[in-house]
């Protein structure tokens, strides 16, 4: 750990000293726009025209939320990332709880996703379904045809089916789902741990007491994997709502710039991968860069603050991992710290796979313009929207996001800073 701070510190030094030079403006719209690179674990995509159009993505696909906005005099933009949806599982799935479903092999009655299906001649099993190196898997479905039928039936209140609610699935290869009978997915190829939005036909056969949630999957090649369960959206206050005005983008070599218009002052926002070959301390510094440059748009002064948060799926395979968060303060510079608890080294294996061990870092300066806070998304956002300070304990706390508020002031010129984004991978 000492040797990393040791080396953000020089990067930080490295980055402020090294000279800017200008480019042509680079007219490609990439595919995909690079954000942060510091390795192919710690790996941050825009996979949207503009940067608050989504969330930050890992090269997978999975969110690596990174979310930013800025106040101007009260009013606030949103410019990356979007909003999380804060829900809770209702009906988990196995790698949070070890459910228990029927299942068969062989070709069922045409009926057998229907709810009053009789399925007592299926036998019983313990979630997920598939071959033994796939995620949560403790019923082996390894059948010669590649195919199983899934039942599962779930108990659900009057509260859980109050709102929004989500069907979350992981899928190897094509898979179909019905609730209550009425068809909510047909998927190909594979997911793991993905999310839709719950159609408004099935919302409507919902209802308190028992559920069933039907999948048939068929294995085309490879390993096999099924797995289905149900979340509840929380109603919390949208404090997000307005996105900026996105102007440019521009992909070079070792930057990615935005601008921004947002409302009466223009914002610059630079992503740095460092990869400077003359400096072998900077190359291998685990350390990208994210500065912000503020200018007002018309004559006038202006009161602003930027507000940057992180979730702590940054540091974990899937974003249900039990994790923690610890704010750090050294040598001019806090860290906002997050990681998981179990920091099982190399403990899972195959394409669709994230880092979660080591630690991964927010950073700035140690100044009184800057608040550094951890807790849950909504409490984040409404000390951000409504300018308040945010008592938490120093120490540690469990699920948090971490965020920055950097307090520009009334400027009436241009004005901005940086933050770090770094990741200890602790055994390289």
């Amino acid at each position: 750990m000492k040797k990393t701070i040791f080396l953000i510190i020089i990067g930080w030094i490295a980055f402020v000293v090294h000279p800017v030079y200008a480019t042509g403006k680079n007219t490609l719209r990439a595919p995909a726009y690079p954000l942060v690179t510091i390795d192919p674990y710690t790996s941050a995509w825009a996979f949207t025209d503009n940067l608050y159009d989504g969330s930050v993505k890992h090269w997978t696909g999975e969110d690596f939320p990174l979310l930013g906005a800025i106040c101007v005099d009260g009013q606030v933009y949103r410019f990356m990332g979007s909003e999380t949806i804060i829900s809770k599982a209702v009906a988990k799935m196995a790698g949070e709880e070890i459910w228990t479903g029927a299942y068969t092999f062989t070709q069922p009655e045409p009926d057998w996703y229907l709810p009053g299906f009789n399925d007592k001649a299926w036998k019983r099993g313990k979630a997920a379904f598939g071959t033994k190196n796939a995620t949560a898997v403790r019923t082996l479905w390894e059948n010669p045809n590649r195919e199983i039928w899934l039942r599962r039936e779930i108990n659900l209140s009057k509260k859980d089916i109050a709102g929004r609610m989500y069907l979350n699935y992981s899928n190897d290869d094509d898979m179909e789902i019905y609730i209550n009978g009425v068809e909510v997915l047909k998927a190909g190829c594979c997911g793991d741990g993905k999310t839709i939005v719950l159609p408004e036909k099935a919302m409507q056969t919902l209802k308190p007491g028992r559920n069933v949630i039907a999948l048939h999957c068929v294995n085309t090649a490879g390993e096999a994997l099924a797995d289905a369960g149900l979340s509840a959206n929380i109603a919390t206050e949208n404090k997000l709502v307005q996105t900026a005005r996105q102007t440019s983008v521009d992909v070079q070599a070792t930057q990615t710039h935005y601008t921004f218009t947002c409302g009466p002052v223009n914002l610059e926002l630079t992503f740095t991968a460092p990869l400077l070959p003359d400096n072998l301390h900077l190359i291998s510094c685990p350390v990208n860069y994210l500065s912000y440059r503020v200018t007002p748009n018309d004559g006038a002064a202006h009161d602003v603050r930027v507000y940057f948060e992180a979730a702590p799926a940054w540091a974990l395979n899937k974003p249900y991992q039990d994790n923690r968060s610890e704010k750090i303060t050294k040598n001019g510079l806090t860290y906002l710290k997050t990681g998981s608890i179990e920091q099982k080294v190399l403990g899972k294996k195959g394409d669709n796979v994230r880092i979660d061990w080591g630690y991964f870092y927010l950073c700035g300066l140690n100044r009184p313009d800057y608040q550094y806070l951890t807790g849950e998304p909504a409490a984040l956002q409404k000390a951000f929207t409504d300018n308040t300070a945010l008592n938490l304990p120093v120490g540690t706390s469990m699920n948090d996001h971490l965020a920055i508020i950097h307090s520009l002031g009334k400027i009436n010129k241009t004005a901005g800073s940086k933050i770090m984004l770094g990741y200890d991978d602790i055994y390289s």
